[in-house]
Parts: C-alpha cells; sequence; structure tokens
C-alpha cells in the first residue's frame, strides 16, 4: 500500500512539473504583422509554429522574444540586427495594444536574443544589450567600419 501511494505521489509530481514546463514556440517573423492583423483561427492555420520545447534550436540568427509567464514566442531567425530592431518595436506595439486590452500580460516582455550553436539547453540564446546606444553602430559612429 505504501509503495502504491509513494507511485501515485511519484507520478502526480511528475505530471505537475510537465505542466508547469515552459513552452517554447517559434513563427517566421512574418507571424508577427500577421497576428495583428489575422483572427485567432486564421492565424494558427497559417502559421502552426514549431515546438521546441525539448529540442532546442536548429538556426542561428537574431530572434525577436515575446515571453509571458511560462510561455515564450521566438520570431526568426534574422540575419539583419537593425531588422530585428524594427520587427521588435512592432511586436512591441502591437504587445501594448493588447495590453490596454488586457493588463493580466503587462508582465509579458519583448527582447532580442541571438542564438548560436554555443548556446545550451538551459540558454536558449544570449540576451543582447540592443537597446543600449553604446551599442548600436548608428549612434557610436562604428557603421562603416568593420
Amino acid at each position: 500500500m505504501k509503495t502504491l501511494l509513494a507511485v501515485a505521489i511519484a507520478l502526480a509530481a511528475t505530471c505537475l512539473a510537465q505542466a508547469q514546463q515552459e513552452r517554447i514556440i517559434v513563427y517566421p517573423v512574418e507571424a508577427i504583422a500577421d497576428g495583428a492583423r489575422f483572427s485567432k483561427q486564421k492565424f494558427n492555420e497559417t502559421y502552426p509554429g514549431i515546438d521546441v520545447t525539448q529540442y532546442g534550436l536548429s538556426d542561428e540568427g537574431w530572434y525577436i522574444r515575446y515571453k509571458h509567464e511560462l510561455l515564450t514566442y521566438l520570431y526568426g531567425p534574422l540575419e539583419d540586427l537593425n531588422y530585428a530592431r524594427r520587427q521588435k518595436k512592432l511586436l512591441e506595439e502591437i504587445r501594448l495594444s493588447v495590453v490596454l486590452k488586457n493588463p493580466s500580460l503587462s508582465s509579458s516582455t519583448v527582447d532580442i536574443i541571438r542564438f548560436d550553436f554555443n548556446a545550451t539547453p538551459d540558454n536558449m540564446g544570449v540576451a543582447e544589450d540592443i537597446d543600449n546606444p553604446y551599442l548600436i553602430p548608428e549612434l557610436t559612429g562604428e557603421e562603416g567600419k568593420k
């Protein structure tokens, strides 16, 4: 009886841990603009997304990351950081309009990460401080330097 109870508790703990696991879904960057225009049904039909929770990313590049509680959406990959910044700004505007309608989403965040194969499964990419003016080539005067 004690063994059965221990197995039941272990099974319940495993189910609870799986239920509380963060989900990571990847979409193409075009899904950002279409997400604001499409109905939920049309969006899901057009962009089913790729669940990389268990496997990790397979394409290097910049990703726009939307994060809320245990759900992360990654849009990308992108090769151009400046284009990623513009897409981040668009997603931030969409996020703000949604937060105004649903304040419970106010704890969500939008940022840009760079993923490469040096990342570990626990670190799905390196967050870049791209909003730091000292790292933006146009503001540091190093735009044409290589």
